[in-house]
């Protein structure tokens, strides 16, 4: 939006969008963790296999001219959003036979493959399993695509865990809200070193982006899973269509 809408140059809009996502992370995290909906264990390892690509990212981002930036933020978006539009969610599966699915992949005893049962203080329970060394390193990528394009890493995790790791849509985004809370500081001071970093903007775009992180807390309580990966994937397709229009016309 800091590029689309206000014309930002983009290592500025990154940097200081990577700060924003910081902040509203932290205030998502703690809601979500009074909720008691976030994978712990899995959000520290996801965040420290993160750290390298986030910090790496920036190096990335200076050799890399703005229309070809927009290109590649376009591509990224857009089939992410397509995927994620047409894909069946694990999380809409029945707790009978999320239960089922544990038990059957416990008895296999692969050392790798984990079991979680996550209860979260609304009374609901869930259960899924994944492989874990997997979960934990495709992490450094999104480290990387997280500082460079200074979206936190989100909206890739988000779809990744749901769809590949057996995540429920609801523990998903709470845990990689809580990821991005703790490997994002770490791309944001190097993008501030870097001088990417508008520290005038921060403050007013920060105490946005606390406000809009409670109330996606709150709004997530209320929707369906499949629904809120729906609209991700709208927002994804949109914003890729105008990121690709205008990496088009810089070229």
């Amino acid at each position: 939006m800091l590029i689309l809408i206000f014309g930002w140059e983009n290592k500025i809009a990154v940097g200081t969008s990577l700060v924003c996502v910081s902040v509203a992370s932290i205030s998502g995290a703690i809601s979500y963790l009074r909720l008691k909906i976030v994978d712990i264990r899995s959000a520290i390892l996801f965040s420290i296999a993160a750290m390298p690509g986030a910090i790496l990212a920036v190096i990335g981002l200076e050799k890399v001219n703005s229309a070809i930036f927009n290109l590649l933020f376009s591509v990224m978006l857009i089939l992410t959003g397509f995927y994620v539009f047409l894909s069946p969610s694990n999380s809409e599966k029945s707790s009978n036979a999320l239960d089922e699915e544990t038990k059957v992949n416990s008895k296999n005893n692969i050392w790798w493959r984990v079991n979680r049962n996550i209860n979260p203080k609304n009374g609901e329970s869930y259960k899924y399993n994944f492989i874990e060394p997997i979960a934990t390193a495709v992490n450094t990528l999104f480290g990387f695509i997280s500082s460079f394009f200074g979206i936190g890493g989100g909206p890739l995790r988000t779809p990744t865990l749901v769809y590949f790791f057996n995540f429920p849509v609801k523990v998903a985004t709470a845990t990689s809200v809580a990821t991005m809370s703790i490997y994002t500081i770490f791309g944001s001071a190097t993008h501030f070193i870097n001088g990417n970093v508008d520290t005038q903007a921060v403050l007013p775009l920060c105490v946005g982006a606390i406000i809009g992180s409670q109330f996606g807390v709150i709004i997530s309580k209320r929707l369906k899973g499949r629904l809120m990966m729906k609209l991700l994937s709208f927002a994804m397709i949109a914003i890729a269509i105008n990121m690709g229009i205008k990496g088009i016309q810089g070229l």
